[in-house]
């Protein structure tokens, strides 16, 4: 049967991105699917691949979601939260394969809800230099200020080669690989086939850098013996002995031989080795020169994904929650969390939270008024309680790793921003709800007019005498 002729401009829509959906992305690696550990075929994948497909309330009832044909309405009516996840348009027996997509399009809507900008990881643990008035001062890396992802700083991708190297502590996307995170076979299987063959064009690199050297430091001679500046030095004037000797210097010298690789093959930063990582004795590691990366990704590798996750676009938590009774708030909104996991305090385990979704680690509860209201409600989990322990948390930031895993850092809710949050669920009563909401009572025309009546007094407003013209 021959396939129906369609016209130019019908054509040009099907092959159109306004008018298909776009590939779906490789699903991430699962680490339990090796056995090792249980896992179910029907769990919710750990990131979207699909694009999820919506459509309104009245085309939903005649079956249109603007694919080839309409869709059943028995499956696509009788749900709360109309999202699909086509998987074919047009498959082998000429049905549209769908399945349900509420579970990452639930999860969105929750985590747009909290209003939580992304930020730019920064490494746990690790200490910054900031510069004052008194001098260096020494802070954590987790009380800095954090950065968004898309600062122009840090959301730059189209770099031309030559500039790739000013911007290797912003960037998050390399062309070459992060080498901490590859296994043994890997990393072999690299060399053979990626850095081998380019040898020659390696060699070429390095005379290049010769020669911009040689150059800069005539030219700073020039200067000190006050004398006509000199002519750039072209790589080909570089001969075989001189690039033997260039490599040489570059054995003994490790951090510049790391950042010239690094720079030919635009490879991930990556933080220097620890002593015990290096299994060198104390003297022989003094003698190695290494320089700590300023990139945010240098510990855990860059993300395999922009920094955003398209989860959220706002470039900053610096915004004040308005109610529209009470009026501007301390603190946003808080929101509502499920103890999942209970805290070993014997082993140092950190308590495990699900807030919108998504699982976060957190010390929260030894401190502070969740922890004051109800002691030991986290080091244990009641089965006979409906829905679990549930606590209310305050989200202040969130960030991706190097696998794709968004970690949303949360505080301790005062009771007042658990309180307001839970009245707007209609699950209390918050302050002087009541007297507020007699004070919206409406007037009736009557009482308006008793309300702007003008007070008692005499007939005339003024007289000659008010005026002094009188005695």
């Amino acid at each position: 049967m021959s396939s129906r002729s369609v016209s130019p401009g019908g054509a040009l829509l099907r092959s159109s991105r306004m008018f298909s959906l776009p590939k779906p992305i490789p699903a991430i690696k699962n680490e339990h699917a090796a056995g090792s550990l249980f896992h179910s075929t029907t769990s919710t994948l750990p990131a979207p691949t699909h694009q999820v497909v919506t459509t309104l309330s009245a085309p939903r009832r005649q079956g249109d979601w603007g694919l080839k044909r309409p869709l059943p309405l028995k499956s696509t009516t009788k749900t709360t939260n109309p999202m699909l996840r086509v998987r074919a348009i047009d498959s082998s027996e000429h049905i549209t394969d769908y399945v349900s997509a509420a579970d990452h399009g639930i999860t969105l809507r929750k985590f747009q809800e909290l209003g939580l900008p992304m930020t730019v990881r920064r490494a746990c643990g690790r200490e910054a230099r900031e510069t004052s008035t008194t001098g260096p001062i020494l802070t954590k890396a987790s009380d800095l200020p954090q950065r968004s992802v898309f600062e122009d700083q840090y959301d730059t991708t189209d770099i031309p080669a030559d500039k790739r190297a000013e911007t290797v502590d912003n960037r998050w996307r390399f062309e070459g690989p992060w080498l901490a995170g590859m296994a043994q076979g890997s990393f072999i299987k690299w060399l053979a086939k990626e850095v081998r063959p380019k040898r020659a064009e390696f060699r070429q690199f390095l005379k290049k850098k010769l020669a911009h050297e040689q150059h800069a430091a005539a030219a700073k001679y020039a200067i000190d013996k006050a004398l006509p500046a000199p002519e750039p030095i072209d790589a080909s004037a570089i001969t075989e002995d001189q690039l033997v000797d260039y490599l040489r210097e570059l054995r003994n010298n490790n951090q510049a031989l790391y950042e010239m690789v690094g720079q030919f093959l635009d490879l991930a930063p990556l933080n220097p080795p620890t002593l015990v990582e290096t299994g060198m004795s104390g003297n022989k590691i003094m003698t190695l020169k290494y320089t700590e990366a300023k990139s945010p990704y240098a510990d855990t590798g860059p993300p395999i994904t922009h920094p955003s996750a398209g989860l959220s676009y706002l470039r900053t938590s610096m915004y004040m929650a308005n109610h529209p009774v009470y009026g501007p708030q301390k603190e946003h909104i808080a929101a509502p969390a499920r103890v999942v996991r209970p805290r070993r305090q014997g082993r140092g385990m950190r308590i495990s939270i699900g807030v919108a979704g998504f699982i976060a680690n957190t010390s929260i509860g030894d401190m502070g008024n969740a922890r004051g209201t109800s002691p030991g409600m986290y080091d244990t989990i009641d089965p006979e309680l409906p829905g679990g322990v549930k606590l209310w948390v305050c989200p202040t930031r969130a960030t991706m790793d190097a696998s794709g895993t968004i970690a949303i850092t949360v505080k301790d809710s005062s009771p007042e921003a658990a309180t307001v949050a839970r009245e707007l669920l209609g699950e209390a009563d918050c302050l002087s709800a009541r007297e507020a909401q007699a004070t919206r009572k409406p007037e009736s025309s009557k009482e308006i007019r008793q309300r702007y009546r003008a007070a008692p007094g005499p007939q005339a407003m003024s007289s000659a005498r008010d005026y002094g013209l009188q005695e």
